[in-house]
């Protein structure tokens, strides 16, 4: 469960429709946009990056560095078809991805990074169009990352979890320099608004942890103590993740575990940390649209 791996490292850039015969007997299959996510991630192309490149990008989504589109226009009008894909996507009212949860720790993680990549390239692709003038084309690809940034996360692991949430303040960040730089219409102001206000209260963390927690029961059946240290874990950890006062109490019951045990248990601490940078992302994007 190292979550908090470094993502720079990862490949930068490494719909399914059906009759409505089909539609009236199963509604939820075209309705469901994860399987129209994997559609854009089927048309991605690309290639891997270098470290320095990686670096670069990092910096760029941060906003600590000027996006340099002589650099990307090429790579986003080869993936443009990709990033349409989702954006029809978005549009549509459920996302499930399907996920096992009684593999355990074994449950599939590939359709994040897949998404990672994906919802990257989609930040790019704003600074693209605004470069060329498509202030238009670049709110709805804001408005449309946002909400894949968001699905991306609905019902996965913390690490799920972490990728939404560093999608989600790339692309608020996206917008933020976008209201700074560009004169954007009102209307064009209102939709952005709107996509923001419909982020919510952010991402599910703390049923993203207990999943997580969850998926280790099956390794410490067998053993009574270790079971009943990790019932108390899960109980802290979700209390702890709403209410950061109860932050010790979780604490003492991972020390008061067993050693094997505590050493596989994410870090509330950092995980808390995740979660309140996103928060306040939010509150700031919404104030400078207000």
């Amino acid at each position: 469960m190292k979550i908090f791996n470094t993502i720079s490292s990862m490949i930068l850039i490494a719909v399914l429709s059906t009759g409505s015969a089909v539609a009236q007997r199963n509604p939820s299959l075209t309705e469901n946009a994860a399987l129209r996510y994997w559609s854009a991630f089927s048309e991605v192309q690309d290639s891997s990056i270098t470290d320095q490149q990686a670096k670069e990008l990092n910096a760029i989504l941060d906003g600590t560095a000027p996006y340099d589109d002589s650099k990307y226009k090429g790579l986003l009008e080869k993936n443009k078809w990709a990033l349409e894909i989702m954006a029809r996507a978005t549009s549509l009212p459920n996302c499930e991805w399907g996920l096992d949860y009684g593999l355990g720790p074994n449950l599939p993680v590939n359709y994040a990074r897949k998404a990672l990549v994906l919802g990257r390239l989609n930040v790019l692709y704003s600074f693209h169009l605004l470069k060329t003038g498509d202030k238009d084309g670049a709110v709805r690809s804001l408005a449309a990352g946002l909400r894949f940034s968001r699905d991306v996360g609905n019902g996965g692991s913390l690490f799920a979890t972490l990728i939404a949430k560093d999608l989600l303040v790339s692309h608020l960040r996206a917008i933020t320099g976008a209201i700074h730089l560009e004169q954007l219409s009102a209307n064009q102001r209102s939709r952005l608004q709107v996509a923001v206000m419909r982020v919510g209260e952010g991402l599910d963390w703390s049923t993203a942890a207990k999943r997580d927690l969850e998926a280790l029961r099956g390794d410490y059946t067998a053993n009574p103590q270790t079971s009943a240290a990790l019932n108390r874990i899960v109980s802290s950890y979700g209390a702890a993740l709403k209410d950061e006062s109860r932050l010790t109490s979780l604490n003492q019951a991972i020390e008061a575990a067993p050693q094997e045990l505590a050493n596989v248990i994410p870090n509330a601490k950092r995980v808390l940390e995740q979660k309140q940078e996103l928060n306040n992302t939010l509150l700031q994007t919404r104030a400078l649209l207000q």
